[in-house]
């Protein structure tokens, strides 16, 4: 659980969550000395010092770093909030670094997250202790960007907890998922139906939602109001339907999850459809 912030400028903090840069150079060893912290931008950021920063990587960073950094369009909004979390240890001076500040204290960093949303912050500069309510956030986010999706198992606790959304009627949703099996987002509110029958789904609608974020997978879910989750015809034409989309469109089609009360079903509280269908 990070309770700690470390804060950088613009360009630092490009160059580590884009992955380019696993070092962090400072004037004073940490403490802890190796832990989780979070990353904050520092509040002098601005459009003129990051076309510098680009000017600068375009000439210095292989072709493909180049291609990672991001246009200010995708980080304006990061000055003077926490943007991602990152474990780090720290070790005296021992090779020559990029970006370096002629410090001898050096942090290798790893595991390296950035935050859906930027979450504004106080403080600044060095490293600084986040208050327990902010702590809490920067945790819970944290937590669910490092959650690994490969099962239905995995996903069933993200649609439980979005399923209150869609409140007595039937929701379908979409989680998109990273090539490193991490959920990219929160589950994704695509179609909303009524308490009788099944939600119309557009396939358009599914896809849409996994290309915006450029999605390497995704696995699907909805609810069924009456508490139980056995699929209909509906239900096994539908999947069977957005598996062969997703492979058309080279897309990884994990599953298809119908909720209902959650003692149902031994107390797993959903169906894996695609396990109906390979029954």
């Amino acid at each position: 659980m990070p309770t700690t912030v470390f804060t950088c400028t613009g360009p630092y903090a490009i160059l580590i969550l884009a992955g380019i840069k696993q070092t962090e150079n400072r004037s004073v060893w940490p403490s802890p000395s190796e832990g989780r912290a979070a990353i904050s931008c520092s509040k002098s950021f601005c459009k003129e010092e990051y076309g510098q920063f680009v000017a600068w990587a375009s000439a210095h960073l292989p072709p493909e770093d180049f291609e990672k950094i991001p246009a200010w369009c995708g980080v304006k909004d990061w000055p003077g909030k926490i943007i991602g979390v990152c474990d780090y240890k720290a070790r005296q001076r021992a090779r020559a670094e990029l970006w370096d500040e002629g410090y001898d204290c050096w942090w290798d960093l790893s595991n390296v997250v950035i935050l859906p949303e930027p979450i504004p912050c106080r403080g600044n500069v060095g490293m600084w202790q986040m208050p327990a309510e902010l702590a809490a956030k920067v945790s819970a986010a944290d937590k669910f960007l490092r959650m690994h999706i490969e099962t239905a198992d995995d996903a069933y606790p993200l649609f439980r907890a979005a399923i209150p959304i869609a409140r007595d009627y039937e929701g379908f949703f979409v989680l998109p998922i990273d090539t490193e099996c991490r959920p990219i987002c929160k589950p994704i509110l695509v179609s909303l139906g009524h308490t009788r029958g099944t939600t119309a789904v557009e396939l358009g609608e599914v896809f849409r939602e996994a290309f915006k974020h450029n999605a390497d997978a995704i696995i699907v879910a909805h609810n069924h109001p009456s508490g139980d989750p056995k699929p209909s015809k509906a239900d096994l034409h539908l999947t069977s339907t957005l598996k062969s989309a997703a492979q058309l469109l080279g897309i990884k089609f994990l599953d298809h999850l119908i909720l209902g009360s959650p003692d149902c079903e031994d107390g797993r509280g959903f169906v894996s459809v695609m396990e109906q269908l390979e029954f």
